[in-house]
């Protein structure tokens, strides 16, 4: 029989909790973000003022 105990940090799906990242994971993955949205503003920018044009003619 199963310890009452255990089914406490079980989730629907069966898997358990899983630990909390640590700071240095947080960081990079701030700094992958920011990086990403860099991008993605940068080519906003570049297609609204029509140097990369997406569908040319």
């Amino acid at each position: 029989m199963s310890d009452p105990h255990d089914d406490r940090m079980g989730r629907p799906d069966g898997h358990h909790y899983d630990a909390p990242e640590s700071d240095d994971d947080r960081v990079g993955k701030a700094w992958v973000y920011l990086a990403l949205g860099v991008l993605v503003l940068t080519l906003m920018v570049l297609i609204a003022t029509g140097t990369v044009e997406v569908f040319p003619h």
